[in-house]
């Protein structure tokens, strides 16, 4: 199919609470549109040639590739032109663009949401973010406790200072906002849509659609 921006080699839904394996080459790009607006997506990335190589968010916070200006500033989040690191200090994605208004209001902080925080907090048994990616990247010989911290698009995880503690708050992205992403080497992206609608308003309490797809020039 072809689009505005290339040819389109995928192109799905991701229903609410869903995980999905996504296979990169170096140069193709991944645009993960929020259809409804709101809505999460926890984002894994593992290189394609050697899985044990994965995304580090600190890393990426903080050993990205320096600027031709600009001073060595590790940073709290991440937006247009920044680039996923790997466990080995190598780009493995870079943000190319995304459109809601506000940019960068993705988190590099916060682990998935799993089992165990659901049911601690009495709304188990159900499945989070850990095993909606770990059950989509397991045909891949990639075990659950081998997943990475993930890159949580539209994630609006703020840090209060002066109280010690973190907030989660509703996204701000609107209905059609999408982010997408260049591979920088062939790469394995693991995605949940994420199926947090209870305790914090993560996804404003209403898990929605995802639309991804995988274009090439």
């Amino acid at each position: 199919m072809e689009t505005e921006n290339g040819k389109a080699v995928l192109d799905v839904v991701m229903p609410p609470k869903s995980g999905k394996a996504v296979e990169l080459k170096k140069g193709q790009r991944i645009r993960i549109t929020d259809i409804e607006g709101k809505q999460v997506c926890d984002v894994a990335v593992f290189n394609m040639e050697n899985v044990r190589e994965k995304l580090s968010t600190s890393y990426s916070r903080t050993r990205y590739p320096m600027k031709v200006t600009g001073d060595y500033i590790p940073r709290d989040h991440l937006t247009e032109g920044d680039t996923l690191m790997s466990t080995l200090c190598r780009p493995m994605m870079t943000i190319v663009k995304e459109t809601a208004k506000i940019k960068g209001v993705h988190d590099t902080h916060h682990r998935m949401c799993n089992r165990y925080l659901y049911e601690s907090n009495g709304y188990g048994p159900r499945d989070g973010c850990q095993e909606q990616i770990a059950a989509a990247v397991a045909p891949y010989g990639i075990a659950s406790e081998d997943l990475p911290d993930t890159f949580d698009l539209n994630m609006n995880f703020t840090h209060d200072c002066e109280n010690h503690r973190w907030w989660i708050k509703e996204p701000v992205n609107e209905p059609g906002d999408y982010v997408e992403m260049r591979a920088e080497m062939d790469v394995l992206v693991g995605l949940s849509n994420c199926p947090l609608d209870v305790m914090v308003p993560c996804n404003a309490f209403n898990c929605t659609p995802l639309r991804v797809q995988v274009l090439e020039a």
